[in-house]
């Protein structure tokens, strides 16, 4: 028992210290969320004005397209942090089921934790391909180039997998 406790003791550490980052990621990913969805509506609108104005839509055609392209950009960083928002929660549902699981020594919902943790694992590398592929398109727009974003999205990706694997050798082993 002495052992079972300690572990009991530090995963509810380690799951009240995940519980506290995920509310202040929530916070930070929908607010991103309510201001990129106003800039972009706003900026539809007013794109909008501007082209309708005889002589001046059509001589501010280039520059309009152009920001067109970042009101996009806008909205699909938006889209993207409401994702996250949302990949957060599920996140934080998922080890607060594993504590409620550990706390009461529930080995059936221990295991549909990890089942659903797995499932959760595999969508999530779809949505992580998505933020990277916003990420190239930003500094593409910006005019920075995308080397490193290729990289980067290769050693996540890695990452992914490798935690879908472990999660899933987790479950045949339980």
């Amino acid at each position: 028992m002495g052992l079972f406790n300690f572990v009991t003791r530090v995963g509810n550490k380690i799951a009240n210290g995940i519980h506290s980052v995920a509310v202040v990621g929530k916070k930070v990913t929908g607010a991103v969320d309510r201001v990129g969805h106003k800039i972009a509506s706003t900026g539809k609108n007013v794109l909008s004005v501007v082209e309708r104005i005889p002589g001046v839509g059509s001589a501010l055609a280039p520059l309009t397209g152009l920001a067109r392209s970042g009101i996009g950009l806008v909205q699909n960083i938006a889209d993207g942090s409401a994702v996250a928002n949302k990949m957060i929660t599920t996140g934080d549902d998922l080890v607060r089921r594993g504590q409620d699981a550990l706390n009461t020594r529930d080995i059936a919902g221990a295991k549909s934790v990890m089942r659903d943790a797995s499932k959760f694992g595999g969508s999530s590398a779809a949505q992580i391909q998505r933020a990277s592929q916003v990420l190239g398109q930003a500094k593409s727009l910006a005019g920075m180039g995308g080397g490193a974003v290729g990289e980067s999205k290769a050693n996540i990706m890695k990452n992914v997998v490798q935690a879908r694997e472990q999660a899933r050798a987790s479950i045949s082993n339980f």
